[in-house]
C-alpha cells in the first residue's frame, strides 16, 4: 500500500504540462498496479540470476583450489632454474626447455 501511494503521487506530479512536451493522461490504478507487478517480477528474476551466478562462481573457486598447488610448484621451479641464456639472436627466438620429474614437481 505504501509503495502504491508513493507511485501514484509520482504519477500525478509527473503528469503536469511542460513546455515542448505533449500532454499525457494520468495513469490509471490498473496501469500502476501492472507496473508494480512487472517491477517485482523483474526483481525476482534479477535475484535468481544473482543466485545462479554466485553458485557458478563458488563451483569455479572450488574446482580451482586443488590446481593452485601445481601452479605454485611450477612458479618455484621457474624461479629456481639456473640457465645461461645466450644473447637473443636477431630475428630469432629463445626457447627454454624445462625437464623435471613426473611426480607433481616434488623432486
Amino acid at each position: 500500500p505504501g509503495e502504491m501511494a508513493s507511485l501514484l503521487c509520482n504519477c500525478v506530479r509527473s503528469s503536469g504540462l511542460r513546455a515542448g512536451q505533449p500532454a499525457r493522461e494520468m495513469a490509471t490504478l490498473k496501469e500502476i498496479s501492472n507496473r508494480l507487478r512487472s517491477v517485482k517480477n523483474i526483481q525476482k528474476i534479477t535475484k535468481s540470476m544473482k543466485m545462479v551466478s554466485a553458485a557458478k562462481f563458488a563451483r569455479a573457486e572450488r574446482d580451482l583450489k586443488p590446481a593452485r598447488a601445481f601452479g605454485s610448484g611450477a612458479n618455484v621451479l621457474y624461479d629456481r632454474v639456473q640457465s645461461d641464456v645466450p644473447e637473443k639472436v636477431e630475428g630469432g627466438q629463445n626457447v627454454m626447455l624445462v625437464l623435471s620429474s613426473d611426480r607433481g614437481l616434488c623432486g
